[in-house]
């Protein structure tokens, strides 16, 4: 018996649903691994026996050092898009000078497709070895055939190699684990764990050595490996297992893509509204949403709230898709019935949990884990009993995320203040002219800026001078004077609370504004 052929960029030629076209270099290249070029945290250990996967949208330009071409790879297929669909000159002079197989897909083909049929090669390779030198390859394959495959893989490798190995999500849980150790990763309480910054290389942890393998698939990481105790010999099985990983990773993911349409289709026919959901209950329940089960809804905002662009708009549907995919394996994963989707500005989640609190901070964990950036917004809702109230719990998840700042947080509708509620219903041309009504002469008279902090300081604690005019750096008759001057700018005594409740209400408005960029 012969092994199949070692991969190269002829076999994935050869693949006609890809529809990939050769611009540069052999198409005899061949390659060991698949890495995207997008993955900041991978760089370092980008190699020059790569295929290297990149998206037209992100490929230009490009940070230094470039990920496209340091160190050159064995090949890059470049990832056309409906706005980018030629080629750029410079790429293929850079592909040209560096002596390197340039590939493009047609828009039509997601990379994450080149990626699985890439993996595919790889293993087929690695199976076709086994085959024919009787190497432990097999033995570490059929791992996949089991009902846990991870667990299973995880403790094949470890009586093969003496290691001790942890797998990790994005947000730190721990997966499947084969070995002695008990290494757990601590838990952020505000639900970013470190795992998703870590580089791939050496770590310690727990007071050990230990080798970190990031998980990176479809441009997203999947997980982190860790593996203790690892030998020069012990490496080329963990490359095999990491390989195996993420098809087993790709395979649920593919599965999910197949019918994501139609349960986001659904997911957006019930916020349509009560009479909407009493006519869908036998769908959703055949979805895993029942209707005596709470359930709540969640909202994710990633980056400004206002991209300027289409590539930067581009860029953020492209990582909200990503945010609502982890979101989903995270709560699939936990057996919980979960439904999602992604729309113009934000992703929705609408899902049964037990444990809301603490299912929202690793959510927050996987969204930003998933969006490689830590500028993401939740917005949860109060729990629900009954499948007509997902259109009003919808809206009330949207009014928690509104109430966020920009950077990362999470809200809750119950959290919420009644006043910001309040202010949310109605026009920004109305709140824009009660604010001017009621400040708006301490603004004008102030462009300093600090009679305006005074007053956000004193309506925030009136009580204790004294101290108000420590935290501001002033002495206490400097903040006597500027009291009084407020108070002749805005013709009401602060001592009134009719007037600190008006200014209050004025503060508030100001700060909603800004926060939303509607003022």
């Amino acid at each position: 018996m012969s092994a199949p052929d070692a991969p190269t960029v002829a076999r994935l030629l050869a693949a006609s649903d890809l529809e990939l076209t050769l611009h540069a270099g052999s198409p005899d290249a061949p390659f060991a691994a698949v890495r995207w070029a997008e993955a900041p945290a991978d760089r370092p250990w980008l190699g020059r026996d790569d295929l290297r996967l990149a998206d037209a949208p992100l490929a230009t330009p490009r940070p230094a050092p470039d990920p496209l071409f340091a160190p050159p790879p064995a090949a890059l297929v470049y990832g056309l898009t409906p706005q980018h669909r030629a080629l750029e000159p410079t790429l293929l002079r850079r592909a040209q000078e560096a002596n390197v197989a340039l590939l493009t897909a047609p828009p039509a083909v997601a990379l994450a497709r080149v990626e699985e049929a890439a993996l595919r090669l790889l293993i087929e390779a690695s199976a076709g070895a086994a085959a024919l030198l009787a190497t432990p390859q097999s033995y570490l394959l059929a791992a996949l055939d089991g009902p846990k495959p991870e667990r299973e893989l995880l403790e094949r490798v470890h009586r093969l190699t003496g290691a001790d190995l942890v797998l990790l999500t994005p947000w730190g849980e721990v997966t499947a684990r084969a070995g002695r150790s008990g290494w757990r990763p601590r838990r952020d309480p505000h639900g970013s764990g470190p795992v998703a910054a870590w580089a791939e290389g050496p770590v310690r942890l727990g007071g050990r050595e230990a080798l970190a393998l990031r998980l990176t698939a479809a441009g997203r990481l999947r997980g982190v490996l860790v593996a203790f105790g690892v030998g020069d010999a012990a490496r080329p099985w963990l490359e095999l297992c990491r390989t195996l990983l993420l098809s087993s990773a790709l395979q649920r993911s593919a599965e999910a893509r197949h019918d994501s349409s139609a349960r986001s289709a659904l997911l957006a026919e019930w916020l349509a509204g009560p009479q909407a959901a009493l006519m869908l209950a036998p769908r959703l329940e055949a979805a895993g949403i029942r209707g005596e089960a709470p359930y709540l809804v969640a909202v994710a905002e990633v980056g400004p709230r206002l991209p300027t662009g289409r590539a930067a708009q581009a860029r953020r549907f492209h990582q909200l898709e990503r945010v609502r995919e982890a979101g989903e394996e995270y709560f699939r994963a936990l057996g919980y019935g979960v439904l999602s989707e992604t729309r113009a500005h934000h992703c929705v989640w609408v899902f049964a949990s037990a444990a809301p609190r603490q299912h929202a901070r690793l959510l927050l964990s996987a969204a930003r884990a998933a969006a490689d950036a830590g500028d993401v917004r939740l917005g949860l809702s109060l729990p629900k009993e009954e499948l007509t109230g997902v259109a009003d719990a919808y809206h009330q998840a949207l009014l928690a995320l509104q109430s966020l700042p920009g950077g990362a947080g999470l809200a809750w509708f119950d959290e919420l203040d009644p006043v910001y509620w309040v202010l949310q219903q109605q026009p920004a041309g109305n709140l824009v002219a009660l604010r001017d009504r009621l400040v708006g002469a301490v603004k004008e008279a102030d462009p300093q800026g600090k009679l305006w902090r005074t007053l956000v300081a004193y309506i925030r604690s009136p009580e204790d001078l004294q101290a108000l005019a420590q935290e501001l750096h002033v002495h206490v008759n400097t903040l006597r004077y500027r009291l009084k001057r407020i108070e002749e700018l805005v013709q009401e005594p602060l001592s009134r609370p009719e007037t600190v409740a008006k200014l209050y209400l004025a503060l508030q408005i100001d700060a909603m504004l800004e926060r939303e960029g509607r003022g």
